[in-house]
């Protein structure tokens, strides 16, 4: 049976923020699509960014996108990208970073990167505890490289370093951190992956297919509380049923040892698997999921979504699954064009899940 716990380590929040800014780039608001093949002009981008959820709570900030090219003379690689983005809540916590985005060598070589920065002020209503009060401030750094081996395929590497410290709030806190053995923690990755990519567009594509499956390890040696390991896999399919409708699939796999560390376990809620949950709040060892997201574009600069999804969260193997470890989840959304040009998008999106969950993106 899964782990029905609130949110113990914020490491669940810098998780879902690195799979944003780095998978999705643009992070939470905003989308950036760019046709192959196709050479623009070096362009400023700035939007708005509106972000509402239990753990970080209600507020906004200022995203920043300059696109450029590493050789006028590259016709196939797709433009590359540096974004610069700030938020701030009505909690008083707040999340800044840096992220690039560079393809080089006619698309051979794809690399990303990300530095970051932020502090998260938790109210915690804990059975048998009360309402915990603490604050968690992390940085973190990320890069990930990859090589075009043969057609489609890449193979590559990733490395992660990030610091978390915990300060108590109130009486209760003090409490929830015996409880939980919550502590302050510096940590770094190494990792494998392998792709293969199809895509018409590397962010946000209208056709192929996108399939990553790597291998990470969290090492003691390194300042994980006990050595393990995460699998991931993953395969999205996008299809164009006629010219403004887009079918998009996708299939989600993550698997840790039983031994892994509380901070290390798979939750709903991180990047889209599942929209709707609060990362942290449904826990366990592994997590399967699969969903579909329908895209209309019904006017030139406005486009709507409907999405929906389910996922299994287990301890053990496939045999301890129960149905109670089920959860499902569903939603729409709104896309307002920003910058034609580089096809930027203003994205608003509602989700539910079960047990009255909800979130705005």
């Amino acid at each position: 049976m899964s782990k029905q716990r609130s949110l113990l380590h914020c490491g669940f929040v810098i998780r879902s923020f690195m799979t944003i800014v780095l998978l999705a780039h643009a992070g939470a608001g905003l989308a950036a699509e760019e046709a192959q093949g196709e050479k623009e002009e070096q362009k400023f981008v700035v939007a708005p960014m509106v972000t509402s959820s239990p753990s970080f709570g209600n507020g906004g900030g200022l995203l920043g996108m300059y696109f450029f090219d590493t050789d006028q003379d590259d016709v196939i690689s797709p433009p590359s990208s540096l974004t610069a983005m700030g938020l701030y809540s009505d909690t008083d916590s707040y999340f800044m970073g840096l992220f690039n985005q560079i393809f080089m060598n006619e698309d051979h070589w794809r690399i990303r990167g990300a530095v970051v920065n932020g502090r998260v002020n938790n109210e915690l209503d804990v059975d048998g505890i009360g309402l915990a009060e603490f604050t968690s401030e992390f940085y973190a750094i990320i890069i990930r490289s990859e090589w075009r081996v043969v057609g489609d395929v890449f193979l590559g590497v990733k490395g992660t370093f990030n610091d978390i410290q915990y300060s108590e709030g109130n009486a209760a806190s003090e409490a929830y951190f015996e409880a939980f053995e919550v502590a302050d923690a510096s940590s770094a990755s190494f990792g494998l992956l392998a792709s293969y990519d199809t895509r018409d567009s590397t962010q946000y594509p209208l056709s192929g297919i996108l399939a990553i499956s790597g291998l990470t390890f969290f090492p003691e040696e390194l300042g994980a509380e006990e050595s393990y390991e995460v699998f991931e896999a993953e395969a999205n399919v996008y299809h164009q049923l006629l010219q403004k409708h887009v079918l998009a699939l996708r299939a989600y796999g993550r698997l840790v040892p039983s031994d892994t560390p509380y901070s290390g376990l798979s939750t709903l809620g991180q990047r889209s698997d599942l929209r709707g949950y609060t990362p942290g709040e449904h826990v366990a060892e592994n997590l399967l999921s699969t969903q579909a997201e329908y895209r209309w574009t019904f006017a030139p600069k406005w486009g709507a979504v409907g999405f929906g999804g389910v996922a299994a969260l287990y301890d053990g193997s496939a045999s301890d699954l129960e149905s109670d470890n089920v959860y499902f989840s569903g939603g729409v959304g709104l896309r307002y064009a920003l910058h034609e040009a580089n096809k930027v998008n203003f994205r608003v999106d509602f989700a539910w899940g079960e047990d009255d969950q909800d979130g705005v993106y």
